[in-house]
Order: structure tokens, then sequence, then C-alpha cells
């Protein structure tokens, strides 16, 4: 597959001016590191694994890491991953950056701007979901397999791929009634349909947590995984 058109540097363009203050990161989150730095974060990090050309080209393609929860051991720094594709065994690199190494931080890719990557079998099922998201006001991303293909052009995407989903929701939505739309759509789907409600907060829930109406679902944030009950987490409460 191609790789897309390179577009305007971005690191010539944020050169052009100081860099505004980072915000706090969420989960998905796509970090942009400065191509100047990335040589010494691979040396501090892989050592000899740094000579993969692939790995060392990438912040100097402008692809993006992605943020992530740190481990228990990594109580210092930025913590990030880089997803390589299937045909590189889907290894996750985790790297842990400095604030001087971002560039900029921009949120999950649309899925308008991602579907054109999929395959033709899934239209359809995108069709249904912007026109329930258009209805129901909600904003759709996407992560995982079909947002590296469509950030990189590498082949991410396989037979057994997944529709990833982040649903932004914000409220008074329905979440049970949602959820319920979001499996209606996914019965007729040529493949199933993972992902999370998340709110404006970054906290995140899977959609499928919601489908019985149960007291509590689990939640997941850049500190951790927890349970909350789901009124609470639709009224904004922050995990105690």
């Amino acid at each position: 597959m191609a790789v897309p058109k390179r577009r305007k540097s971005r690191s010539a363009s944020m050169r052009s001016h100081a860099l505004p203050k980072l915000r706090p990161l969420k989960r998905h989150d796509l970090v942009y590191l400065d191509p100047a730095r990335w040589d010494s974060v691979l040396e501090r990090q892989l050592g000899s694994d740094r000579a993969d050309p692939l790995i060392q080209s990438w912040v100097h393609r402008e692809w993006p890491l992605v943020a992530r929860r740190p481990m228990a051991h990594e109580t210092h720094g930025i913590a990030l991953g880089l997803p390589l594709p299937p045909s590189l065994e889907k290894r996750r690199i985790p790297f842990v950056v400095e604030a001087d190494d971002i560039l900029a931080i921009h949120e999950p890719t649309a899925l308008a701007c991602a579907r054109g990557q999929a395959p033709m079998v899934w239209q359809r099922t995108f069709d249904e979901l912007e026109f329930f998201a258009a209805h129901r006001g909600i904003e759709l991303q996407v992560f995982g397999s079909l947002a590296w293909q469509a950030l990189t052009g590498l082949a991410y995407l396989t037979s057994s791929s997944d529709i990833d989903l982040l649903l932004h929701v914000r409220s008074p939505a329905d979440i049970d009634l949602l959820s319920s739309e979001i499996s209606r759509i996914e019965d007729v789907s040529p493949s199933r349909i993972d992902g999370e409600f998340i709110r404006d907060d970054g906290l995140a829930a899977n959609w499928r947590e919601f489908l019985f109406r149960p007291a509590d679902v689990m939640v997941k944030s850049m500190q951790g995984i927890a349970l909350l009950d789901r009124r609470r987490f639709l009224a904004g409460d922050f995990l105690s």
C-alpha cells in the first residue's frame, strides 16, 4: 500500500514559535516527537534495536507515538508506545520521553478521515455509525489497526481486525440506549465493533459494559482501571 503524500512538515511549523504548555495526556492521544531528538531517545531506550530501519525512521516520517498508561516502574517522564504492524509481529514498543521531546499532541483520528483506508465491506457499517452519531450528538474517532493504517499507510488491517471506535459522549446522553443501538449495528456488520464511550476528561468504558444495565462498569483512565457506578460515569463524577 502506498504511503500517503507527505503533508507540510509539522516540525518546521512547530519550531517557528515557542512550544505551548503541554496539556495532560489522555489515553489514545497521538504524540508527535521532535525529529532532532529522536536518535537520542532511541539510543537511550532501545540500544541496538534502534537500528531497525522502520523504527529509526518513524518520527522522521512525521508519524506519531500514542499515549499509554505508565507501568509501575515508570515513575518519571511521559509514557508512550509505538505499535508496529502485523508484518513485524505487532510489537508494541514502550517509550518514556521528556516534555522537551514533544512537538505536538493531537486527538485520535476522526472516523471520517480514516474510513477510506478500510475494506469496502466495512463502508456500510461506517455509514450506519455516522448516521447514528450525527443524530445522537456523538463524535466518532478510531484507534487500533484502522487508525494506524490511516496514519502511516502501512498494512495494519487483517481479515480478523475489529472496528475500533472511540465514542465521545456528553451528559445527558442515554448511554444504555446508545449501547443498544451500537449492538444493533454490529448485528449486521461484517466485523466486530470494539470501542469505548469516552468523556471529555478521558475517563472511558467499553460500550458493551452498558448493554445489560449493570450497577457498576469498568472504567479506564491514565491512572488505572476501576469500577464505577454507571450513573456516576454519565454524571461526570471522578474516581475516588
